[in-house]
């Protein structure tokens, strides 16, 4: 098991296709009333894994490319000449790949101390009505975990944090005693699912490939699939006009959103909001859902766990290959014999220019200026 530069970037074009498939098949209703929502989690989790996890296996192929790749790599070693460092644009790409990392993740931690300093400048609310409420949701689902809840002007939209002490943020609203079911329960039902910790490795992911425009789409992707998730949950123990008043809660918190000037939602690093109004597909999507819960109830099972080995299938096969530039040494006239490059038989020679001499049998056959490519990424250097 190795890792190279190749298998990393043959991870990260995997990666990509995978969030393309997921923003393909999501957004289709037909697909969620069919197969469940389990299929576009397993999806997303596929895609992080292989990400994380790009190595080459003893049974992996290399698929040579002749075109893409040699031109991505030729570009990205072009050298800069700036006196009095050569600098090479991989370099340049690299120190502006970690300044733009740095920022992202200072600006998630800076949302996180700010609802830190939220949840402990205010006093945790003293409503009995609402204590009640958080309590009676305790007890039905078995857990004698200590819920904090503050009210805020600064907060619009109901949320979540807390990783292990949930802190569940309201806004000053009066709410119906349904209401305020309704959305404890949604918030409430975030923290059993864990989703907080899914939002804060994703949003990690996120500020480290801040560059690549897919992993933007797969927070979007994470998020709505969470709530999707979510509200099947809930509305799972109810019966179809507790589902009417669900959808009621929700309409309720969107109007009093749209109508708050201060419009914070703060949705940051590990908290989940109950509803993003600024995506109103989203929205329509998770009503559609509950209002024909029914049809989805009744989905095939069989073919639900087919569509996820399958997908389980997929991330074992991508393993079978990684993707690399061809390269061919440019053989200098005297020298134009076939030969065999191994590390048994051949090495390098670094030449004061920073190219390096490739030597067979102890002679010179070419002048070699890229050698992170096989086989002369495998060769000794003298």
């Amino acid at each position: 098991m190795t890792i190279t530069i190749f298998s990393f970037v043959t991870s990260l074009l995997l990666f990509n296709i995978y969030i393309f498939l997921i923003a393909v098949i999501r957004p289709h209703n037909i697909f969620l009333f069919r197969f469940g929502i389990i299929p576009i989690i397993l999806l997303i989790a596929a895609c992080i894994f292989r990400l994380i996890f790009f190595v080459e296996l003893p049974f992996t192929t290399v698929l040579g490319s002749k075109v893409v790749f040699p031109a991505i790599f030729k570009f990205f070693m072009t050298e800069l000449f700036i006196n009095p460092i050569l600098i090479h644009v991989h370099d340049l790409f690299i120190a502006v790949w970690a300044l733009g990392s740095i920022y992202h993740i200072q600006k998630y931690i800076r949302q996180v101390i700010f609802l830190n300093k939220l949840a402990d400048s205010v006093r945790e609310t003293q409503d009995m009505r609402i204590i009640s409420c958080m309590n009676e949701l305790l007890v039905e689902s078995g857990k004698n975990t200590k819920v904090k809840i503050v009210q805020s002007h600064e907060i619009s939209i109901p949320m979540i944090t807390g990783f292990l002490k949930p802190v569940i943020y309201l806004p000053y609203t009066d709410f119906s005693d349904g209401d305020l079911r309704n959305i404890l329960m949604h918030e409430w039902t975030h923290f059993l699912h864990k989703d907080a910790w899914a939002k804060l490795f994703v949003n990690l992911i996120s500020a480290v490939f801040w560059w690549n425009p897919f992993v933007h789409t797969l927070k979007n992707e994470l998020s709505q699939a969470l709530e999707l998730r979510c509200d099947l949950s809930i509305i799972s123990r109810m019966d179809n006009e507790n589902r009417l008043t669900y959808l009621e809660s929700i309409i309720k918190i969107i109007k009093d959103a749209n109508n708050n000037k201060l419009h914070k939602s703060h949705s940051s690093m590990g908290s989940t909001a109950l509803v993003t109004i600024n995506r109103d597909e989203n929205i329509l999507q998770r009503f559609n859902l509950v209002l024909n819960y029914n049809t989805c109830k009744n989905r095939n099972m069989l073919s639900s766990a087919i569509i996820c080995i399958f997908i389980l299938l997929s991330v074992f096969a991508s393993y079978g290959f990684v993707v690399q530039p061809v390269h061919h040494p440019t053989i200098e006239r005297g020298y134009e014999e076939s030969f065999t490059i191994s590390p048994q038989n051949s090495y390098l020679v670094l030449n004061e220019d920073g190219t390096y001499s490739l030597y067979i049998d102890n002679k010179y056959i070419s002048l070699i200026k890229y050698i992170d490519v096989e086989p002369f990424s495998l060769l000794p250097i003298k």
